[in-house]
């Protein structure tokens, strides 16, 4: 009798993200099977923030990570072999909700207030601190004089209210529990300063991994947007897979507004990002689009 042939393994991707909704792509993509369906075996790492992602790819530590197209540039511009593989989360007037808090005890009433203020961002240098800048050019807030100050985004609400920032940026979940927490408030909405719609968050990897991988890299590519379009038909499904990787109650989840994902690649959704780089003086030089994206278009 004639054996059946065996079956070769999946190659085994090392992908890394943040344990919020804006990065959930690939808990839905493992949860679901739709990585392996799409032929890989997804092995998810939680680390704190898009720069320290960047630097396990690196480091060789992962193959895929999410990050912040800013950070991406600036890391382009200075020489260092990353390109975007895929869009991640996309934020538009169809999904959005404040992202800027100040506490909810707070006297600051208009953005006037926060002249000189300290604000609270998840990273230094990353987009946040980009739509802040953007933002605060389009309420005449002179950006001369305010200060940024890096801290996790689940203790951005315990900072507004002990007064150690003013105002902060606070992704989701942690937004809704120091809402839920009455700790903050909603002021603002910092990312609709810069475009209708864009990309916050991003899926990267290493040159060098691309060009020695580049079935695998098509493989993980297909996957995340497969599971893009399964997330964006299923929010309270995605909010329970969600809520077991972020520690976060689902009750809470469930109440969250919940962010949308791209299905395929566009250069509208980070160009005007890489634009208003320059103009801020947050990249060493210009990054155009066909260097960034691994796949244009």
């Amino acid at each position: 009798m004639q054996s059946a042939p065996a079956q070769t393994a999946l190659p085994t991707v090392r992908m890394g993200t943040l344990a919020i909704d804006a990065g959930g792509q690939v808990f839905y993509g493992t949860d679901t099977g739709i990585f392996s369906a799409n032929g890989i075996t997804p092995q998810v790492e939680l680390l704190s923030s898009g720069a320290a992602i960047i630097a396990a790819i690196l480091s060789g530590d992962l193959e895929v990570g999410a990050s912040n197209p800013l950070q991406v540039a600036t890391a382009i511009a200075r020489g260092i072999p990353i390109q975007m593989i895929a869009p991640g989360c996309l934020y538009s007037k169809r999904d959005a909700s404040a992202n800027l808090f100040v506490a909810k005890a707070s006297s600051i009433a208009k953005p006037q207030d926060l002249i000189g203020a300290t604000f609270g961002v998840g990273a230094l240098g990353d987009f946040n601190q980009l739509s802040l800048l953007a933002w605060l050019d389009k309420n005449d807030v002179p950006r001369d004089g305010v200060k940024f100050v890096e801290l996790k985004f689940s203790e951005l609400g315990l900072a507004l209210q002990r007064g150690t920032v003013q105002a902060a940026i606070i992704a989701e979940p942690a937004k809704t529990e120091a809402l839920r927490a009455g700790l903050v408030r909603e002021f603002g909405d910092t990312y609709l300063s810069i475009e209708p719609e864009l990309c916050p968050l991003l899926w990267v990897a290493a040159k060098a991994w691309l060009q020695k991988n580049s079935d695998t890299a098509k493989s993980v590519v297909k996957g995340l947007y497969a599971t893009a379009k399964w997330a964006n038909a299923n929010m309270r499904q995605s909010g329970d897979i969600l809520a077991k990787y972020s520690k976060v109650d689902p009750a809470v989840i469930a109440t969250t507004k919940r962010l949308y994902f791209a299905t395929a690649n566009d250069r509208r959704y980070v160009e005007p990002i890489l634009e208003l780089a320059v103009r801020y003086h947050m990249v060493p030089r210009p990054v155009t689009f066909e260097e960034f994206s691994a796949f244009s278009k």
